[in-house]
């Protein structure tokens, strides 16, 4: 701790996308010597006493550096579409009336090489690391100093992803005592390789059981999709001591 300041967090302004391992593409090359031209950021916030404060930071970052406000996606949407120079958007996860990422999904599509910084009051692991597996450039937390928000904006500006330290502590291997014994068979079945109809044969249990398995070894293995879950399920299976 360096006044006040956590120094992984610092230390992240420094280091490469490539060294940070973030799964989507790059937003193209680092702007060109941007302290010589004009810098234009958007923040999208409901609540205007964050808009407003945050805005007074941001403006500081370089000489000149504009900042506009939007209160909701859709006043973000109109700000982008009259404002093509907008170069980062800093968003806040929560925005009221869409699901924690939906925003996010929405800007992607509409500006895919545009970097978005997600803001945040809470350290969701599970919600951060996906928010960077589909696409976001940094998740931000709102408790953050000063200095390291300013930080994680050049950064996410230099084509890097800001990554919260909380993301950096190596996560639990996932404990095969979560699982229910039937829930543990099915996750057998599954890294053999069968299907939902021939695990529900094997076992003798209807698809639809098996399905509602699947969605509850998913979310406990943290995991998105079948081939993940054998990845997972193998260290699983063996700290439980049943057959693979």
């Amino acid at each position: 701790m360096q006044g006040g300041i956590h120094t992984e967090s610092l230390e992240l302004g420094g280091w490469s996308r490539h060294t940070l391992g973030v799964a989507h593409p790059p937003f193209g090359p680092p702007l060109p010597a941007m302290d010589k031209q004009p810098l234009h950021l958007l923040i999208v916030d409901d609540h205007a006493v964050v808009r407003v404060g945050l805005a007074v930071l941001l403006r500081g970052l370089r000489e000149g550096c504009e900042v506009t406000e939007a209160g909701d996606l859709a006043a973000a949407q109109a700000a982008l579409l009259a404002r093509p120079d907008i170069a980062l958007v800093v968003l806040d996860v929560h925005l009221p009336g869409k699901a924690p990422l939906e925003a996010l999904h929405t800007l992607r599509r509409s500006h895919p090489l545009l970097p978005v910084a997600l803001l945040s009051a809470d350290t969701d692991a599970e919600l951060a690391a996906r928010a960077l597996r589909e696409g976001a450039a940094g998740w931000v937390p709102k408790a953050a100093d000063a200095r390291v928000l300013t930080a994680a904006i050049e950064l996410i500006l230099s084509g890097g992803c800001y990554v919260p330290p909380f993301l950096l502590q190596p996560a639990s291997a996932p404990r095969a005592e979560a699982l229910t014994e039937r829930q543990l068979e099915v996750l057998g079945e599954l890294v053999r390789g069968r299907s939902n109809k021939e695990i529900a044969r094997t076992l003798g249990m209807a698809e639809p059981t098996v399905k509602g398995h699947l969605v509850t070894i998913f979310r406990v293995l943290r995991v998105r999709n079948r081939a993940e879950a054998v990845g997972v399920g193998q260290g699983v299976l063996r700290r439980s001591l049943l057959p693979l």
